[in-house]
């Protein structure tokens, strides 16, 4: 969770007004969307998984289920919904 994933996060808020928030370490339930997110794909890749022997294929297959499951949070529209509209709202802004 420390990792340089994030380091271009004041980009984004500048950008597109996104606002971030950082959990603090070994608090979970500070991250709900993520512990939510992880359990989904527990439903394809159990823990344990040996993750050398998962094929891009397999990976981007699970990636297009998860993305057009619609999801309560988001009021029942799917991820790659959300992303259509925020991006037909939004053309005209620079990219990062």
């Amino acid at each position: 969770d420390n990792g340089g994933e994030a380091a271009r996060h004041t980009q984004l808020r500048d950008i597109y007004g996104i606002l971030t928030f950082f959990c603090d370490s070994y608090k979970s339930w500070q991250k709900g969307g993520v512990e939510n997110i992880n359990g989904l794909i527990r439903q394809y890749l159990p823990r344990k998984t040996n993750l050398d022997t998962i094929t891009d294929r397999e990976i981007y297959d699970i990636q297009e289920q998860l993305n057009n499951r619609p999801r309560k949070s988001l009021n029942y529209l799917t991820p790659n919904e959300i992303i259509q509209r925020f991006l037909s709202n939004n053309n005209s802004r620079p990219g990062l």
